[in-house]
């Protein structure tokens, strides 16, 4: 009987102590998914790694879980060490590799990023979540071919993923075919109907499709589903602008001012909004505000511009055009506002100029053309004046201003029956139509 005492209670003694010695992660608080605060995770993983009791893959597991926790709070630099040091322990983690690619992506070094996800990739050749990071790389690079490719591979890999098909759905976006994005950001919200950054996505789609109704709608629900969606308040005030509801659109500048007023964007939409309005001294305050926000910000040095250039301060609008323009080359806006204010000082050289680099960039830009076109008149050179003209009608046969310019230079050269047809058809569509 002694004896089978002594061996129950060695055996239970061996017991007690493999119980010790098999503690787990969790029991250190490290997890690295929400649900225990990040301090903590941060403290009880770094005493996991340093009690020496685990290795290889569970050690790999800790470094992991660590570096989940540093890129939560976006301290990539930590997260990176941390899954470097976690593919040391377990050289083949696919894992690891596809989070080093996301750390790498979030500070901005698409290099190591790639080489991360193609590891990834290398390691396990079904990993849909690889290919769509990657496609996110492409994605940022604007190499939109590849990007769509590695998009397709992540759908097909995992149909369910509502991310990989809201980001091709930002491919088919930049490509402008809006019908294709809007029905893949239909598809990603239909996956997860909580996908804020979807119906955001999606109601940018509609506003430019110009059905804005449906865009606000969306835009009502990305924000009801994260009421603090700087973003989508920024959309809506533009979708708002393009429906002339200045106070709507003024309201959700004003929001996004207050959940993000380091940022210049809202100002400059604000601003917009006021300036439709009439109200020329508070978009002026707006568009300053955004330029001491964002000293290289072109789009609110041509928006300054625009008001200075109404009060008459031809000599501040330019420079203010001038500094859109060095900060933004390919601004064809900025080159057209630059070109009228330099017509209105007679300037008519330099306003060619403006306007033919406007329609250099943007060759389809038939405001720059027309203001090119009345600038030629005004100069007295007819012939380029009406070769403009004819460009303007070629690309909007409906251009009221562009028919009548060249009706009236029609008859001044003796073409009366041009010139009267010319401008018979410019005022059936506008019939206030008159000189510029």
């Amino acid at each position: 009987m002694k004896a089978n005492g002594w061996c129950t209670l060695a055996a239970a003694l061996a017991l007690a102590s493999t119980a010790v010695q098999a503690q787990s992660l969790s029991d250190f608080k490290c997890t690295g998914t929400p649900g225990i605060p990040w301090d903590q995770q941060i403290a009880g993983c770094t005493e996991a790694v340093q009690s020496k009791k685990f290795s290889g893959k569970d050690l790999a597991t800790a470094y992991k879980a660590r570096g989940n926790v540093y890129f939560a709070n976006k301290d990539y630099d930590h997260a990176i060490a941390d899954y470097s040091d976690a593919l040391k322990a377990d050289p083949d983690n696919a894992f690891a590799f596809n989070n080093l690619g996301n750390a790498y992506k979030a500070k901005g070094d698409t290099e190591h990023a790639l080489a991360s996800y193609e590891q990834t990739i290398k390691l396990d050749p079904k990993a849909g979540y690889a290919f769509n990071g990657r496609g996110t790389v492409y994605l940022d690079r604007g190499d939109l071919d590849h990007a769509v490719v590695d998009f397709n591979k992540a759908i097909e890999l995992d149909p369910k993923d509502p991310f990989a098909f809201n980001n091709r759905g930002n491919v088919f976006y930049l490509r402008r075919d809006l019908d294709h994005a809007i029905a893949d950001y239909s598809e990603a919200i239909r996956l997860d109907p909580k996908y804020a950054m979807a119906f955001n996505n999606r109601a940018t789609a509609y506003r430019d499709n110009g059905e804005l109704d449906r865009a606000i709608a969306d835009y009502d629900q990305a924000i009801r589903l994260v009421p603090n969606y700087v973003k989508a308040f920024i959309s809506r005030a533009g979708a708002y602008v393009y429906k002339r509801d200045y106070d709507h659109a003024i309201a959700d500048s004003t929001e996004a001012i207050r959940l993000s007023p380091n940022d210049a964007m809202p100002y400059n939409n604000r601003g917009l909004a006021y300036q439709a309005k009439g109200d020329a001294d508070h978009a002026f305050a707006d568009f300053s505000e955004a330029i001491r926000l964002d000293p290289k910000d072109a789009i609110a040095f041509s928006n300054r511009g625009s008001i200075y250039q109404l009060r008459g301060d031809l000599d501040r609008a330019i420079a203010d055009y001038d500094q859109a323009t060095r900060f933004d080359p390919n601004y064809a806006f900025a080159f057209n506002n630059r070109g009228l204010a330099y017509r209105d000082k007679k300037d008519y050289d330099r306003a060619i100029a403006d306007f033919s680099e406007a329609v250099r960039i943007y060759p389809k830009f038939v405001v720059a053309i027309n203001n090119r076109g009345n600038t030629y008149r005004a100069k007295g050179d007819l012939d380029h004046a009406v070769a403009d003209f004819d460009q303007v009608v070629r690309i909007y046969p409906g251009h009221a201003g562009a028919l009548y310019a060249r009706g009236k230079i029609k008859q001044t050269k003796g073409d009366s029956t041009g010139g009267d047809a010319d401008i018979a058809a410019a005022k059936k569509i506008d019939p206030k139509v008159d000189e510029p």
